[in-house]
């Protein structure tokens, strides 16, 4: 009788177990994993839409992964690799950052032969169209592509680079999860399933490279980090954090869509990285609340942890 009731005991403690396990699946939660990890699993469990989550100490490997290589829509997080290619054309020497490119809205589909603009209204960075005729330098439309999220000044340096060398420079850094497929708005070439898509793990092996100036260069990667420092839009991460903490990051939102990629410092100025994306959301600003509470476990654990 003794036996069978420390059998059932047994029995009643693993299927407890086995629920607990079953309930976070669907958001990565493994035995085993960090508190960080159980934490970020936790909150993300029972909220609307989906999330994907990537977090590491600068160098190391992740100590959270949620869903971290399901393929997600990039939306602007993606003019990250077309900052990428142009530093990679700059150490070449088949484009410099003095180069001008002359601003225009008409634009030729990847697939057909086909044209298309942009809507402005869409756009984030209005005074771009107004130099419409105009050359502007290169520095400056990826400056503004960066921080403003310019879909124009992306268009503009896609055209310049190539849809084709942009992919061979994501593929020759060995960036998995990252798919580059075409311009921005270019509907047409999207209607036939070519998209933009980035996963957590992608995107933060991408920042892991780049802080360890792995990214073309040193010098490159430095600049580019530079570039990042100055985004304009700190709405999902940098809440998280207590006021004035250097945040090197790229944003990117679209209908439900809400994602932020970034290296943060901490105070003794050791980093992380940090990836927060998600699709689905019904209800967007209550998305970045989930994401800014995500932040703040990141940036305390990393805080704490040697």
């Amino acid at each position: 009788m003794k036996m069978l009731k420390t059998f059932y005991r047994m029995k009643k403690v693993f299927m407890a177990g086995l629920v607990l396990v079953s309930s976070q699946a669907g958001v990565g939660f493994a035995a085993g994993a960090t508190p960080l990890a159980q934490r970020m699993a936790e909150t993300v469990a029972d909220q609307p839409g989906h999330y994907a989550v990537y977090a590491a100490r600068s160098g190391q490997a992740p100590d959270v992964c949620v869903n971290c290589d399901d393929l997600i829509n990039a939306a602007s997080t993606i003019k990250l690799f077309v900052l990428d290619a142009a530093y990679a054309a700059f150490a070449k020497g088949t484009l410099h950052p003095d180069d001008t490119l002359t601003v225009h809205n008409r634009f030729s589909s990847l697939v057909g032969k086909g044209h298309f603009a942009l809507e402005q209204k869409e756009d984030s960075y209005d005074p771009l169209y107004a130099q419409a005729g105009k050359a502007v330098p290169v520095s400056e439309l990826l400056r503004v592509m960066i921080q403003y999220s310019s879909n124009l000044a992306t268009n503009l340096m896609i055209e310049k680079l190539g849809v084709l060398p942009i992919r061979s420079v994501v593929n020759a850094q060995g960036l998995n999860g990252i798919v580059f497929g075409r311009m921005i708005e270019d509907f047409d070439a999207d209607a036939q399933g070519i998209h933009n898509r980035v996963s957590a793990r992608g995107l933060g092996s991408f920042l892991q490279k780049l802080n360890n100036g792995q990214i073309v260069g040193k010098t490159q990667s430095q600049s580019m980090i530079g570039i990042m420092l100055g985004q304009k839009f700190n709405d999902i991460i940098p809440p998280g954090l207590p006021a004035g903490t250097p945040v090197a990051h790229k944003t990117g939102w679209v209908n439900g869509v809400r994602n932020d990629a970034a290296i943060v410092t901490l105070p003794d100025g050791r980093q992380y990285i940090l990836v927060v994306l998600t699709s689905g959301l019904p209800d967007e600003q209550a998305g970045i609340k989930v994401l800014n509470t995500l932040s703040h476990q990141a940036y305390l654990y990393f805080l704490k942890k040697g």
